[in-house]
């Protein structure tokens, strides 16, 4: 008996560990070509980042912090009550996706408007300016975080990578130029997005939503926090300081949110920064690439475009090393976060969240979302190109 026990429980532990492996592909992916790559190539810290590893880390347990104020439910929740008309229903939570996740990153921005968005549309009889809403909140997400740095992960490490001299052209990345191009696919973006909304129909709605609130006190306390990660983003105080002052408040003030972290993120972060240096070692290779990305427009396209395959986290970490062209790479990876089901973490969460709360419809759902993402991926290619020809 005893001995069974103790086999049910191994099995138990091999069980979990297998599944925390098995949920994320992208991280299994990265994992596996980690392993083959310092197999052959030897263990090597040379492209690791730190600064990215640790921000983003602080910047997560912040997210989690304010997820659980109600403050995001609050802001989602007053606007649908302000809403008259269908269309104007679809303006406000799309207006209210890209906004918040300059802030907030795509995940927890999607994790919480598009549930909030689906059960206050389940009545709604005009399906497909249901379906088309909703496929909206992707794009109004790439778009919205991609103004900071600190919006999404890839552009924290590609700002932080061509913060470095060597890696841009003998001078590091400045603010002014980093801006100029994201805040103009940002406003163009946003264009974009309230043309779309004027296709959905105009029809008179009615919901009856119940504005719950939120806590103050917790909200100011996050918020000082969220500022304190963004000095440290723009070097206004050492990186390593504000995520430990981070950790240590959340640690005593709130525990449980180091569980909602999303490790699988980190370490893939961390594979491919040993795959990168691995990769560098292999000249046939990084000369071939090198010499692919030489301009601007193919530095842009190489990254939209393999980040429909592997990813806008892998696309930019795998292309940056071998490329100076960091504004074109910073779009790449924003726009090529559109598209198809694996081009980011936010789209596939997306989906996972459509399945779960639209039994019945989900091939509407995927139908419109499919339709928009596309759309939105040929469009912003075209604005892409327009902005990395002009700024260079």
């Amino acid at each position: 008996m005893e001995h069974s026990a103790t086999h049910n429980g191994s099995k138990k532990i091999w069980s979990a560990i297998m599944n925390w492996f098995l949920v994320d592909k992208v991280f299994l992916a990265s994992f596996i070509i980690a392993i083959i790559a310092i197999s052959f190539g030897g263990f090597t810290t040379r492209f690791f980042n730190y600064h990215v590893i640790v921000t983003v880390a602080g910047l997560m347990l912040v997210i989690g912090g304010f997820k659980e104020t109600g403050l995001l439910q609050f802001l989602g929740q007053t606007l649908v009550k302000r809403s008259t008309t269908t269309r104007q229903l679809v303006r406000a939570t799309t207006l209210l996706t890209f906004f918040l996740a300059i802030f907030f990153t795509n995940d927890l921005t999607i994790l919480t408007i598009l549930p909030l968005y689906l059960a206050i549309t389940r009545e709604i009889k005009n399906r497909k300016s249901v379906y088309i809403g909703a496929a909206l909140i992707v794009p109004a997400c790439h778009i919205g975080s991609g103004l900071l740095p600190q919006g999404n992960p890839h552009n924290l490490y590609l700002y932080s990578f061509y913060k470095v001299a060597a890696n841009h052209n003998g001078a590091a990345l400045t603010n002014l130029e980093f801006f100029k191009g994201t805040g103009a696919l940002w406003l163009l973006g946003l264009l974009i997005l309230m043309i779309a909304c004027q296709f959905i129909d105009n029809e008179p709605l009615v919901i009856k939503t119940h504005v719950t609130k939120f806590n103050k006190l917790e909200t100011s306390i996050f918020v000082v926090l969220m500022l304190l990660m963004a000095a440290s983003v723009f070097g206004y105080i050492n990186f390593y300081l504000a995520g430990a002052i981070v950790a240590v408040i959340v640690l005593f003030y709130r525990p449980h949110l180091f569980k909602g972290v999303d490790y699988h993120l980190l370490l893939t972060f961390v594979f491919f920064f040993l795959i990168v240096g691995n990769i560098a070692n292999i000249h046939a290779l990084t000369d071939f690439i090198s010499q692919t990305l030489v301009g601007p427009q193919a530095a842009f396209l190489g990254t939209a475009i393999l980040s429909q395959i592997i990813s806008n986290i892998a696309s930019p970490i795998l292309i940056s090393p071998f490329t100076p062209h960091a504004v074109p790479v910073i779009l790449g990876a924003d726009i090529g976060g559109i598209g198809t089901i694996v081009s980011s973490m936010a789209t596939l969460i997306a989906y996972k969240v459509i399945r779960m709360n639209a039994r019945g419809e989900t091939r509407g759902f995927v139908k419109y979302f499919s339709i928009v993402n596309a759309s939105f991926f040929a469009i912003l290619i075209v604005i892409g190109l327009i902005i990395v020809t002009i700024i260079g």
